[in-house]
């Protein structure tokens, strides 16, 4: 079997090497195999919704120093705040970066492979990665558009949309992506 590898080798390729150099890792091939396959994929899930709380975050503190806005329904608000929020997240998947293979596999992981054996699983471990992030990131989104209903729902959100009852649209915005921020790192971190 050849030493050499390609990038976009899939998992049975992979594990094909490693059973073929058990010089180069400490431990079962199959098993290091799955315990860094879940590792990548919990990691890469955690790394996407704290991208989203990331830029939810930044939107709440965008929303909360708007100096004044018109007033607006809770209801309303919380409808096109979480539309346009889920339209952003869209438009900006995060990217699994060259580098972040250890981070991801987690370390006591790299500790038990060569560094030919750790080389070896770095494009595959990307590749994991980028598959599992996006999967989450597709699910962000969808699960940002369904908020704004649950918002009203769970919430009681007032549809009131009288200037002497009703509050300035930033004020409530910062509120609901604050929501978003919060729900977004539950997910990150299930228990």
């Amino acid at each position: 079997m050849s030493s050499a590898t390609t990038p976009g080798m899939g998992r049975e390729a992979i594990l094909r090497w490693l059973e073929g150099h058990r010089a180069s890792l400490e431990g079962e091939p199959q098993e290091l195999l799955e315990r860094c396959e879940r590792a990548v994929r919990r990691h890469a899930t955690e790394a996407a919704w704290l991208a989203a709380k990331s830029w939810a975050e930044r939107r709440r503190r965008e929303f909360e120093a708007a100096a004044w806005g018109n007033h607006a329904s809770e209801a309303f608000v919380a409808s096109e705040v979480c539309h346009q929020l889920a339209w952003e997240l869209a438009h900006r998947e995060p990217v699994v970066e060259p580098g972040s293979e250890e981070r991801l596999a987690g370390g006591p992981l790299r500790r038990r492979l060569a560094p030919r054996g750790w080389h070896v699983l770095e494009p595959w471990i990307r590749e994991v990665a980028a598959r599992q992030e996006h999967a989450v990131w597709s699910e962000i989104v969808r699960f940002t558009h369904r908020r704004a209903r649950g918002f009203v729902r769970e919430r009681r959100l007032s549809h009131d949309c009288d200037p002497e009852r009703a509050r300035h649209y930033p004020e409530i915005a910062a509120e609901v992506v604050g929501l978003l921020a919060r729900e977004y790192s539950l997910h990150a971190y299930p228990r």
